[in-house]
């Protein structure tokens, strides 16, 4: 606040100090009011430039954040591949456990089998070790005793057989008890192995799971991480966003101190060059008077002398021989003078320039200012009016539009023209060389208008024409209706080329605004 208060101060004393009129601004090379406006625009350009950087920062965090996403993202979806995978895991393991529980029970089932087999076979081998044992003490007394006994042949053949037969059921017992030994341990085997197989599997799974388990915690981790990233890259961008409002708000009140600067400093012109308007009026008037009263005087003198002469004349006549008053008489007679003339002053009026001069006369004439409150098309051949006078919503921001914008397709490089004839009574201090579409980004020249110039029509009716390419005319230069007074562009605070047009009324601050179109044809 402090800052703007010296600021204003400075510039109302550097214009109460100029003698120059405004039309001389931009000849000099640094003025006060234009380096105070300078340093505004520096303000504004500094401010702008943050704003873009801070933007660059701002795409660059949503970049950031983008990718985090994406990662995340692809997290989740490993963290769900990584969980249906321990989930048939656990289902597989589940299988396992069933199938070698299955395997254990039937190994002990077996070894059971196997242990009575084993056992009947002992006893069957006992037995059979009982009867070679009798053979062998009796020899073959018991066979032969056997077939003695016997009542016919038949009879020791049948017994023959008997005892063939009993060997045979021996050796057949011992034979199959000793292959469903074996056919039991070759299961038992089998299942041995199955069951060392399943326990391979099982350790396999086990160390399968807690690979995934740690990839799983791995990346959970991650996700938690990256979460956290993602959320302190919302944070700053939150503060930049905060850091470009902030930018804003400056360069918001920026434009109004150096609209309220441009306005005083035309104020203080337009009084200045009315002063110096009503003083060489009264300078004239006086040169006028003083002339007169000398036009006058002279008129005076020449009539006394004319008087004084008719006098001396009349006595001379009066003194003369009679002879000669007769000749006299008759010569008066041809050349008679009027009494009236003789006795009336002379009063014819002298030239101005036979007076002397106390003031200077004006070296320029104002140029004829046009009183009519209509004006004429400012951008001959386009007519489409893209913003009309009244409040609208631009860049997301409801605010008062001060004139119209017209523009069309080809409204680019052609002229602006002077919608009546006046004088020019200022252009921007700055000239803004940034013609070219902008976004959101705001040059920030002459408070956002670019490249502009004012026009006074006189009777308190002025016209601006903003966002030129280029300026045709001077300050302090006449124009006339109609006249190309610059090319239209778009330079300053502008989305694109149109030409900003305003109407003021009873002055020529931007607080005299008026509807252009309640002027226009």
């Amino acid at each position: 606040m402090n800052r703007k208060i010296k600021r204003i101060t400075a510039i109302l004393l550097a214009v109460t100090a100029a003698a120059a009129p405004l039309s001389v601004w931009s000849s000099v090379p640094v003025s006060a009011a234009a380096k105070t406006i300078e340093q505004i625009n520096q303000e504004k350009k500094e401010k702008q430039e943050q704003i873009n950087r801070k933007k660059e920062q701002l795409a660059a965090l949503s970049d950031d954040l983008s990718k985090k996403a994406q990662y995340e993202q692809t997290l989740n979806e490993q963290i769900v591949l990584i969980t249906d995978k321990l989930t048939l895991i656990d289902s597989q393991l589940q299988d396992l456990h069933v199938n070698m529980e299955d395997t254990e029970d039937k190994i002990g089932t077996l070894e059971i089998q196997i242990a009575e087999q084993k056992e009947q076979v002992a006893k069957d081998m006992d037995m059979f070790k009982k009867r070679i044992r009798t053979l062998y003490v009796h020899g073959n007394d018991g066979i032969l005793s056997a077939l003695v006994g016997a009542r016919s042949f038949y009879d020791i053949l049948s017994r023959i057989d008997i005892i063939k037969r009993i060997t045979k059921h021996d050796n057949d017992i011992i034979e199959r008890l000793r292959s469903e030994i074996r056919e039991l341990s070759e299961s038992e085997q089998e299942l041995t192995d199955s069951l060392q197989t399943l326990n391979i599997q099982e350790t396999e799974m086990n160390v399968l799971c807690d690979e995934f388990k740690a990839s799983q915690e791995e990346l959970n981790q991650a996700a938690a991480q990256n979460s956290a990233e993602m959320q302190t890259i919302r944070g700053q961008q939150s503060q930049v966003q905060d850091q470009i409002a902030g930018y804003k708000a400056v360069i918001e009140e920026l434009d109004a101190e150096q609209e309220k600067l441009i306005a005083e400093a035309i104020a203080k012109a337009e009084a200045e060059r009315k002063a110096k308007e009503e003083a060489e009026k009264k300078a004239k008037a006086e040169a006028e008077r003083k002339a007169k009263e000398e036009a006058d005087r002279k008129a005076r003198e020449e009539a006394e002398r004319k008087a004084a002469e008719e006098a001396q004349r009349q006595a001379a006549v009066t003194q003369a021989p009679v002879s000669q008053q007769q000749s006299q008489t008759t010569v008066t007679t041809a050349n008679p003078v009027s009494p009236a003339s003789t006795a009336a002053p002379v009063t014819t009026k002298a030239p101005v320039t036979a007076a002397p001069q106390t003031t200077p006369a004006p070296t320029t004439t104002p140029a004829p200012q046009q009183s009519s409150s209509k004006l004429q098309w400012p951008a001959p051949g386009h007519y489409h009016i893209s913003s009309s006078y009244g409040y609208r919503t631009f860049e997301g921001k409801t605010s008062f539009h001060g004139g119209i914008d017209i523009s069309d397709g080809s409204i680019n490089g052609t002229a602006a023209c002077a919608a009546a004839s006046g004088t020019v009574l200022m252009h921007g201090p700055t000239f803004c060389t940034h013609n070219y579409k902008k976004e959101n980004n705001n040059c920030g020249c002459n408070g956002g208008y670019g490249n502009y110039l004012i026009l006074d029509h006189g009777n308190g009716l002025y016209t601006l024409y903003a966002h030129l390419a280029s300026i045709s005319v001077a300050d302090g230069q006449s124009v006339t209706v109609g006249q190309q007074v610059g090319v239209i562009g778009t330079t300053g605070h502008s989305t694109g080329p149109h030409l900003h047009f305003e109407v003021r009324a009873g002055g020529s601050g931007s607080g005299n605004r008026v509807n252009p179109q309640n002027y226009l044809p």
